[in-house]
């Protein structure tokens, strides 16, 4: 095979494991459901507790907006949450869910609207 061959189908490869997604790394973004919104919902107070110390409450209600999710020993979900209020907040919250469907919070940024999800 000459060189180009091998470059033409590195690409292709590249291309096929990026739209299906490789265990591991993060999924394509997808607009949040009921089901990342009774994750959130499950797991507020855990997001509130780890929310940095200069937010102070009241809160609102937390909306899942998008999320992306990693595969691994169970599934991390990283969801974008806006957080309802006089002054509306963006959070990208990190929750894990295991092989036996217990979920908890492992991280929380408060972040911009339109910063996109990555890993954090």
């Amino acid at each position: 095979m000459n060189a180009l061959t091998i470059v033409t189908l590195g690409l292709i490869l590249a291309v096929v494991a990026e739209s299906r997604g490789i265990t591991g790394g993060l999924g394509p973004q997808q607009f949040a459901g009921p089901g990342e919104q009774a994750l959130v919902q499950t797991n507020r107070n855990a997001i509130l507790r780890k929310l940095p110390s200069f937010m102070s409450g009241p809160f609102g209600p937390l909306k899942a907006l998008v999320y992306r999710k990693q595969v691994v020993k169970g599934t991390n979900y990283f969801i974008k949450v806006k957080m309802m209020g006089v002054q509306p907040r963006f959070l990208h919250v990190k929750i894990y869910t295991g092989l036996n469907n217990r979920s908890h919070v492992k991280d929380v940024e408060v972040r911009a609207q339109y910063d996109p999800i990555e890993f954090f």
